[in-house]
């Protein structure tokens, strides 16, 4: 079990009087650098809560929050104590309550259902880069290989390039052949992380210049829209380099076979 704390998100639309509203959820989880929000996108209760509710800004509030975390992805304690001192009138966030949860994706749907929406649970897209990599972490952390001295995590780039934009990857591991070939992993949205993509491109080109036989694998969602013109876009930038491609529905073949290649 992971020690976490949770944010409730109010609606606060007079400040005089203090009512408000519960419209989101904040997780948090240190201990697995998570950070994660649901919003309700049924906002019947707000309108008969205060008929005069900007909608439409409401409803950005999900795609919003989802950006900035994943701007702010590696300083996330910093960003929220940041947020709590910006939303302080028409969206406030409650003070933290603590909680603790294995599967934190399971915890943070649960507690949308107690205090958001009890009849279900929020419509999202699962692509943020950040719940892919959760996702992917679950997957490596079933095979055991998550704390593994073997295994790295967060892996900057300065090793083959030099100081520079502090790139890191998520993980990485080196086969124990006699070649010693490294391999790195990282997490990106197709659907989302398209300037992302063209960066994993310059960066892996680097280590392959500095070293025999590296490989790279991206994580990413699973593609319902393979014509899409940004995925198509990423997956190009990505093979142009011969940099491997697994699929969300792949993480636990794919996890297995990490495991395989560092057994001794």
């Amino acid at each position: 079990m992971k020690h976490c704390v949770f944010y409730l998100i109010r609606y606060v639309p007079n400040a005089s009087t203090g009512q408000f509203i519960n419209i989101g959820v904040f997780l948090h989880c240190p201990q697995a650098r998570f950070l994660d929000c649901l919003f309700t996108d049924d906002f019947r209760g707000v309108q008969q809560f205060h008929p005069q509710a900007d909608l439409e800004f409401l409803q950005e509030l999900q795609p919003h929050f989802e950006q900035e975390i994943s701007e702010n992805e590696k300083r996330l304690p910093a960003y929220l104590d940041g947020i709590q001192g910006s939303y302080s009138t028409l969206i406030q966030m409650s003070d933290p309550q603590p909680t603790e949860a294995d599967d934190l994706e399971a915890k943070l749907s649960q507690l949308f259902k107690s205090y958001i929406h009890p009849e279900g649970a929020a419509t999202r897209r699962p692509d943020t880069r950040m719940r892919i990599k959760r996702r992917l972490a679950d997957a490596l952390e079933r095979q055991g290989l998550i704390g593994d001295k073997r295994f790295e995590s967060d892996i900057p780039s300065a090793r083959w390039d030099g100081p520079g934009d502090g790139f890191v990857f998520d993980f990485a591991y080196t086969v124990p052949n006699a070649a010693r070939e490294l391999r790195l992993i990282h997490a990106l949205s197709l659907r989302r992380d398209n300037e992302l993509a063209e960066t994993l491109k310059l960066k892996f080109s680097t280590v392959r210049s500095r070293l025999p036989s590296p490989r790279l694998t991206v994580a990413h969602e699973d593609i319902d829209d393979p014509s899409n013109a940004v995925v198509r876009s990423s997956q190009e930038a990505l093979r142009d380099r011969h940099i491997f491609l697994v699929a969300l529905a792949q993480f636990d073949e794919f996890a297995q076979s990490v495991r395989a290649e560092l057994l001794p």
